[in-house]
């Protein structure tokens, strides 16, 4: 339940306290304030390489939405134009508000593209005696086009995979590398692909849930010899991720202190 440095509602917390706190509810809240640029056009927006989707902090998040209530849906126009990292970073921020333990994950969703293991953030939530997979960035528009056959908001272990999960898998020989990944562009995925989301899922277990182009060390590149051993100890538990200081924005191309 406690807020790291990017779930912290800095100005917004009372309004927050304010709002209902029950899982759908604040999905639904978050679904009003944030559209996904890779579906802005499905709801009639367009939006091209938003510079809202690099930022990092709920607080700068909720800034960008405005000064109307939170709990007042906007048409999709006048949201924040982000992606499915910030619906769940946010997502957990105002669950751990209202007392619910919660977390962002990163990891690859399987109900994208049939075959294929989707980069994506989802939040996890603390449901009795189980954690329990939340997707919230899908609405009922995105729910309909992907042809769900599950809730979004209980996703089964088997349609979400966390970047360790994901690693063991390929390093196991159960699935195949080249189908992890972003299917937007063949040059982003694979075993390094992989190795990066242990790094962004470890970190955000940790306190840091950085942005989906953030790189650090140990990150690899496309183009770089992957250290197995050396992952294999971080998804075992062995090796601690640290939680960097610095990152390097790819999508900026710029190096940014945090």
């Amino acid at each position: 339940m406690t807020q790291s440095t990017m779930t912290d509602l800095g100005r917004h917390a009372d309004a927050v306290a304010g709002l209902p706190g029950d899982l759908a509810s604040i999905v639904a809240t978050v679904q009003g304030l944030f559209i996904h640029e890779g579906w802005a056009e499905r709801y009639g927006v367009k939006v091209a390489h938003p510079e809202t989707a690099n930022l990092r902090r709920t607080e700068e998040l909720l800034d960008a939405a405005g000064d109307r209530p939170l709990g007042e849906a906007r048409e999709p126009a006048d949201r924040v134009a982000t992606m499915c990292r910030s619906f769940s970073v946010v997502t957990a921020a105002m669950l751990r508000a209202h007392g619910v333990d919660a977390r962002a994950r990163a990891g690859f969703a399987t109900y994208f593209l049939d075959g294929f293991h989707e980069d994506h953030w989802v939040v996890e939530l603390r449901d009795g005696d189980r954690w329990r997979l939340a997707d919230p960035q899908i609405d009922a528009l995105q729910r309909e086009a992907l042809k769900l056959d599950f809730d979004p908001l209980d996703v089964p272990r088997d349609r979400f995979v966390v970047g360790s999960d994901a690693w063991r898998s390929i390093r196991a020989g159960t699935a195949d590398p080249g189908s992890f990944g972003f299917s937007g562009e063949e040059e982003l995925r694979g075993e390094w692909f992989v190795a990066r989301s242990v790094v962004l899922d470890q970190a955000a277990r940790a306190g840091f849930e950085g942005l989906p182009w953030d790189a650090w060390d140990p990150m690899p590149g496309p183009d770089d010899e992957v250290d197995v051993a050396l992952f294999d100890r971080i998804t075992s538990g062995a090796e601690p991720v640290m939680i960097p200081a610095e990152v390097f924005n790819t999508r900026r191309r710029a190096r940014e202190k945090l």
